[in-house]
C-alpha cells in the first residue's frame, strides 16, 4: 500500500567564508513556501517545502534568488559581483531536533544562476532517492517543416531553447554522446544524408565530418564509452549495420543481411546493440552481441521500430505500429511486452532520462507534434512547452560535467 510521507525541508545557503554553527531563523523566510514532491525509488512520495531565497550578503539587483526559489530550492545566498556563492544545508523538520539531512556547497557564475538551482535540486533528489535528479541535463530535438529543419538544444524542461544548427538545411536524429559535450545527427547540409558531430556548448568548434560515404549515413548510436559509433549505412547497397571507430575512422561492418537492418543502439554495458530488421516479413527488434554475432529476434507479431535501451539496461522500448503509433517496453530478456502509452494520436521517438525512470517522447495528440515528459509507467504527463513550431526526435543528455 502507498505510504505517503511529509518532509518539510528548510535549505540555508550561507557564505562559505564566514560558517557558524547553524540554528533554524527565529523569523519566517519573506514571500510564499513552495511545496514540490519527490518520489523515491519505491512508491514513498516525499513532500518537501521550499521558502522563497533570502539574500543574505550582496545585491541581487538580477533576482537569481527568485530565479533558485523558482527552479528548485530556497535558502540563503550570497551574491559577490558576479559569483554566487552558498551552502546547501537540508534539514527534515519532521523530526524532534530538525535533524540535519545533508550539506553541499555550491558556487557559480551570476549568468548560471538557473543551473546553480538545478544542481541544488538534483542533490535534494540524490538524498532522498540515492541517484541525483535529471535537472542539471538537457534535451535536443528537431523543429521545422519538411524541407528546413534545425536541431535546437533546452533545458531538461525546455526553457532557454537555442539552435545548435543554422545551415537551412534538413537536419535529423540528434543523439548526445555520453560526456554530453557533443551531439551525432544526420544532415543534408552537403546534399545527401551524411553523418556529423557538433559541439552545442563550443560554438568556435567546427561541425565534424563523421561519415560520408556513398548512399544513406544514419541513425547514429554512441557506445557507452563514446569511443565507437554504430550507425546504419547503405554503402553497398543494402542498408546494413556498422560500427565506427571514432578516432581512427576505422570502420567494421555488423550485419549482413538482405533484409533492412537500421536505428542500432547500445547496451549500457557496450556488450550488445539491439536494432531494427524486417528479416522476419515487418520490423522487429533484434539484438546482437557488439562484434555481430549471435543475432536474435526481441520482439515478435506486430510492427517495431526506434528500440531505446535503458540505462539501468534492464527495459527496451520501442515504438509499436497498429494503425497509429505507440510506446510499448519489454525487458531485455525479451519477456513481458507492454504498452506505456495507448493514444491519442501517435507516440513515438521516446528518449530516456539518465535516471532511467523518465521519458521524453514526441506525440501529435493536439494536432501538431510536441514533445511529453512521463515516467515509465506512463504517469505524470507534462508537454514541453518549446513554441509553436513542431518539435521532434527528442533526445535527452546525460547529466552535465
Amino acid at each position: 500500500m502507498r505510504r505517503t510521507v511529509f518532509a518539510a525541508v528548510l535549505v540555508g545557503l550561507v557564505v562559505i567564508a564566514s560558517l557558524a554553527p547553524w540554528a533554524p531563523p527565529s523569523a519566517p523566510a519573506q514571500g510564499v513556501d513552495v511545496y514540490i514532491n519527490v518520489t523515491g525509488g519505491g512508491s514513498k512520495k516525499l513532500n518537501i517545502a521550499i521558502p522563497t531565497f533570502t539574500v543574505v550578503s550582496g545585491t541581487d539587483a538580477s533576482g537569481h534568488a527568485k530565479m533558485l526559489a523558482g527552479a528548485a530550492l530556497h535558502g540563503l545566498l550570497v551574491v559577490r559581483g558576479e559569483r554566487l556563492e552558498a551552502e546547501m544545508r537540508l534539514y527534515d523538520l519532521t523530526s524532534p531536533n530538525h535533524a540535519l539531512i545533508a550539506s553541499k556547497k555550491f558556487d557559480a557564475g551570476a549568468p548560471q544562476a538557473r543551473r546553480l538551482a538545478h544542481r541544488i535540486s538534483d542533490e535534494v533528489v540524490l538524498q532522498f532517492t540515492g541517484e541525483p535528479g535529471v535537472a542539471d541535463t538537457k534535451i535536443a530535438y528537431v523543429v521545422g517543416r519538411p524541407g528546413a529543419r534545425e536541431i535546437l538544444v533546452a533545458d531538461y524542461d525546455g526553457a532557454g531553447a537555442a539552435p545548435a544548427t543554422r545551415n537551412g538545411s534538413i537536419n535529423l536524429m540528434p543523439v548526445w554522446s555520453p560526456d554530453a559535450r557533443s551531439i551525432a545527427f544526420t544532415s543534408f547540409m552537403n546534399g545527401y544524408p551524411d553523418l556529423f558531430r557538433m559541439f552545442p556548448f563550443e560554438p568556435q568548434r567546427p561541425v565534424q565530418t563523421l561519415a560520408a560515404f556513398s548512399g544513406i549515413n544514419s541513425s547514429p548510436a554512441w557506445s557507452p564509452d563514446g569511443r565507437f559509433l554504430a550507425l546504419t549505412l547503405s554503402l553497398h547497397g543494402n542498408p546494413e549495420i556498422y560500427v565506427l571507430t571514432v578516432a581512427t575512422g576505422k570502420l567494421e561492418r555488423l550485419t549482413r543481411h538482405a533484409a533492412i537492418d537500421t536505428e542500432p543502439v547500445w547496451s549500457p554495458t557496450g556488450r550488445q546493440i539491439a536494432f531494427v530488421s524486417d528479416r522476419a516479413g515487418q520490423p522487429r527488434i533484434h539484438v546482437m552481441d557488439a562484434d555481430g554475432t549471435n543475432v536474435r529476434q526481441l520482439t515478435s507479431g506486430g510492427f517495431h521500430t526506434q528500440p531505446r535501451w535503458s540505462p539501468k539496461g534492464n527495459i527496451i522500448l520501442y515504438t509499436q505500429r497498429q494503425g497509429t503509433h505507440d510506446l510499448w517496453a519489454i525487458d531485455a530478456s525479451g519477456a513481458n511486452p507492454r504498452p506505456i502509452t495507448a493514444g491519442p494520436g501517435d507516440n513515438q521517438g521516446a528518449a530516456w532520462a539518465p535516471d532511467g525512470r523518465h521519458l521524453a517522447f514526441q506525440s501529435n495528440r493536439t494536432g501538431r507534434w510536441q514533445l511529453y515528459f512521463m515516467l515509465l509507467d506512463g504517469s505524470a504527463l507534462t508537454q514541453i512547452p518549446l513554441g509553436v513550431n513542431d518539435a521532434t526526435s527528442p533526445t535527452w543528455s546525460p547529466r552535465l560535467p
